[in-house]
């Protein structure tokens, strides 16, 4: 008689009698696993890992396959700081806007749709100020627009930056001349 083993490892969750699992009869783990777990909304429980072997001879099993997958890096803020500085020899204004995300009962996503306060006003040489953005924004978008004074093109866009990515710190600057005007974003 071969004898099969399977490791399961699990992170969170609870049980009863944790000490009871000290057997080599998979369907006794199974029951104790499956009888004493106490998960809930507040005590969840994920598989972290598992192995399988195959019974015949309690070697492991292997897939060999290749795939193409998308890798997703995800990084929590918890606010993040927006700076505009104006430097310019020129009369500027700055359009900011963003949404902010919750969720429903049903769990779908709902947004709310923000503008800073001074979006679409003149601003002069040198204006500076610090918007603060929540840690639940996306879709941030940044527009800058500056004075020529030209006749055929009063407003010239200079920053139209869609999606902008949510750091710590966010530095929007413009500045330059109304005519070889200068622009640049920053994340630290």
């Amino acid at each position: 008689m071969e004898i099969a083993m399977a490791v399961l490892k699990f992170l969170g969750g609870d049980s009863k009698e944790h000490n009871k699992v000290v057997t080599k009869d998979f369907n006794e783990i199974r029951n104790i696993i499956k009888d004493n777990a106490e998960l809930s909304l507040k005590n969840p429980a994920y598989p972290i890992s598992y192995t399988s072997t195959f019974l015949k001879d309690n070697s492991t099993v292997a897939v060999h396959n290749n795939t193409d997958y998308i890798e997703t890096t995800t990084t929590e803020y918890s606010s993040a700081k927006m700076t505009l500085d104006h430097y310019g020899a020129y009369v500027a204004q700055f359009d900011v806007s963003w949404d902010e995300f919750s969720y429903d009962q049903n769990g779908k996503e709902v947004l709310t749709h923000k503008t800073w306060e001074g979006s679409g006003r003149d601003k002069t040489d040198h204006f500076s100020t610090v918007i603060l953005l929540p840690p639940n924004s996306k879709n941030v978008k940044v527009v800058a627009r500056e004075c020529t004074g030209l006749a055929w093109e009063w407003w010239r866009t200079i920053i139209n930056e869609q999606n902008v990515p949510l750091t710590n710190e966010i530095k929007v600057s413009i500045g330059g001349t109304t005519l070889y005007p200068t622009a640049n974003i920053n994340h630290n």
